[in-house]
């Protein structure tokens, strides 16, 4: 079999990437080694110029950096998937490099997207019938009041679709489909996706919902319209969801009320036992004293960020390591004398601080600087090109993997990462487009 006819086999799979993560990671993995087959084939001189990018550059020393960290700091098993961090910077290289090829190459390319698209859907309707009936078509019932769809026990339906989202769009302007005259059905797409999102119940998704479709109104003029109308729907659906208590769940109880309630609830019962006491006891409304009391978030996240500031505090230069807080936890038995242990901090930049210390700092804030330098350079340039709005969209999208002020899944863990490099893949593309 030639060269070129293993190629094109391989992209057809390729291109549904971003799905496999509905089956399973043992195929997320599958596919994310068929990428690295790809870039074997697909070696050339044109590849080997990537690698003299700044970007690959700043890549390259950041998973140095991981890989000497783990190897010198994690003395048990959780050191080896660090070890060989190295693979996704050439897996972010060879999904650029794919979409270069398959660009050229003479694959019906909307057949593909068509096909994605209805892979999606057959996902939000399948959740749409959860919630209104109480299980999915597979008999899966809701758990723990919370819409998962496939995903079943794993609550990860909210994270994979706002992961996913800033994916979807880049598509649509890589095979430059065109948005006004598909609204209709984007605006039907985009309405039902952003509704399961929130009824998922995934706070931090939806928060970073609100902050994707802010930047995308603002920076990405393409697609404006579409999410304005998408906007429109959810709120109406909000509102409907919250008046008429419609569905198996009450998904307006969990976003907003336990939301407050877990930020103010130590000042709400310390205030409730010292009005019981004291009849004549009048609230404190000193906002230095109301701040004090607050939560980061809830008890749980605060406790988690208490630990991550104290290896922090213990090991600021190199903090303990990739996966050091979960390798801490485990040493003292998930039991330390500040906070509350986890597997990791459940917050970006507070895992780069705790995990990879000052240095890893230095690195987050570079990719802040990189990125936000590139996009302002982007975004003053002719606002209306396929190629200037996919590289700002998928800047937006790689926001969300980094935002630092909302609750975070593990940088570490291989589904985030894959997803992170996977953008970065998209990202170097765009960036090739515009910049040579």
């Amino acid at each position: 079999m030639n060269t070129q006819l293993i190629k094109n086999k391989l992209s057809i799979l390729l291109f549904f990437f971003p799905l496999t993560y509905l089956i399973g990671i043992a195929v997320v993995e599958s596919f994310f080694l068929l990428f690295l087959i790809y870039l074997l084939f697909s070696f050339n001189k044109e590849v080997q110029n990537l690698f003299y990018k700044k970007i690959i550059l700043i890549l390259f020393l950041f998973s140095l950096y991981i890989i000497l960290n783990a190897a010198l700091q994690i003395p048990s098993s959780l050191k080896y998937s660090s070890i060989f961090y190295f693979r996704y910077l050439l897996f972010s290289i060879s999904v650029c490099i794919f979409f270069e090829n398959l660009m050229h190459s003479g694959f019906n390319k909307n057949l593909f997207l068509k096909f994605f698209i209805l892979i999606i859907l057959i996902l939000l309707f399948d959740s749409f019938f959860q919630f209104f009936i109480g299980e999915n078509i597979f008999g899966k019932k809701l758990t723990s009041y919370r819409v998962s769809s496939f995903f079943g026990d794993d609550l990860i339906l909210g994270s994979y679709l706002i992961r996913l989202l800033p994916i979807i769009i880049w598509y649509l302007f890589y095979l430059k489909i065109d948005v006004n005259l598909n609204k209709h059905y984007l605006y039907i797409f985009f309405s039902i996706y952003f509704i399961i999102i929130y009824l998922s119940g995934e706070r931090t998704a939806f928060a970073l919902l609100v902050i994707f479709i802010i930047l995308s109104l603002i920076f990405v003029p393409l697609i404006r319209k579409v999410l304005i109308g998408s906007t429109i729907v959810l709120v109406i659906f909000i509102l409907s969801a919250s008046l008429f208590g419609i569905g198996k769940t009450d998904i307006t109880h969990r976003m907003f009320e336990k939301t407050y309630k877990q930020i103010f609830t130590e000042r709400i019962k310390n205030e409730d036992k010292k009005i019981s006491e004291n009849k004549n006891y009048k609230k404190d409304g000193n906002f230095i004293n109301i701040v004090k009391t607050l939560k980061v978030f809830s008890t749980d996240h605060q406790g988690h960020l208490i630990v991550a500031k104290n290896l922090f505090i213990d090991n600021y230069v190199f903090g303990v390591g990739p996966k050091g807080f979960r390798h801490f936890c485990r040493t003292i038995n998930y039991a330390p004398k500040e906070g509350i242990c986890s597997t990791h901090p459940h917050n970006v930049l507070a895992q780069f601080l705790s995990e990879l210390g000052l240095v890893g700092f230095i690195f987050y804030i570079i990719f802040c600087i990189f990125f936000t330098w590139t996009f302002f350079t982007v975004y003053k340039k002719n606002k209306n090109n396929f190629d200037l709005n996919s590289y700002l969209i998928i800047s937006i999208g790689l926001l969300i993997h980094l935002f630092p002020f909302l609750p975070n899944g593990n940088f570490f863990n291989n589904w985030i990462s894959s997803f992170i490099y996977f953008k970065i893949g998209l990202l170097l593309y765009s960036y090739k487009k515009i910049f040579t």
